[in-house]
């Protein structure tokens, strides 16, 4: 073989670059929809933990209500240090979580990006290769051609010895080259009929 693809490989090829596209396509929307389902669940997650924080700081609340109740009568100051430390330390996690669940939200999105600039270039890729691969089956079908046509002249004379001496014998009636008699044109378009 001459180092190129014939039909039946590069079908074959395009073939399988379309099955890998596809296989890319799918891996892409699979790992989108994963994060998407994980930003999902972080976000119930975190809404769930917001929820419990609010009935906590309302259970905390309620406890420390009867605390200071209990603390009028002997500890004043002492309970309303510990429950401005609680309630602080609560502010903290909250926004802690806000801070979280705003970088997950970011990193999804870019990681969502990757994976469709990925997807592109490959689709490039295969479109540029397959593109290349057609370019020189086209050259190769020219080459082809201009063979077919010298083969096809060569059926219309009859060369021969002559005197020990190559000749060559041209059918009756065949059309001269202008620019030298000696040559004529053959038609190979008559035998095809």
């Amino acid at each position: 073989m001459d180092g190129t693809m014939d039909r039946s490989q590069m079908e074959d090829f395009i073939a399988n670059a379309a099955l890998l596209a596809a296989h890319l396509t799918q891996q892409c929307e699979r790992a989108a929809a994963e994060q998407r389902d994980a930003a999902g669940a972080l976000h119930g997650a975190a809404m769930d933990i917001e929820q419990r924080l609010a009935a906590g700081r309302e259970a905390m609340l309620h406890a420390t209500g009867a605390a200071v109740r209990d603390a009028l009568t002997r500890q004043l100051d002492a309970t309303t240090t510990r429950t401005d430390a609680a309630a602080t330390r609560l502010e903290r996690a909250t926004e802690s979580l806000g801070h979280l669940h705003a970088g997950l939200h970011a990193r999804t999105r870019l990681l969502g990006g990757g994976a469709l600039l990925a997807l592109a270039l490959a689709a490039v890729g295969i479109v540029g290769a397959t593109a290349h691969l057609a370019e020189l089956n086209l050259e190769r079908a020219e080459r082809a051609s201009v063979r077919a046509d010298v083969l096809e002249a060569l059926q219309r004379v009859a060369i021969a010895s002559c005197d020990s001496r190559p000749c060559i014998k041209l059918e009756a009636g065949l059309e001269r080259w202008p620019s030298n008699e000696d040559y004529v044109y053959v038609d190979t378009r008559g035998s095809a009929q």
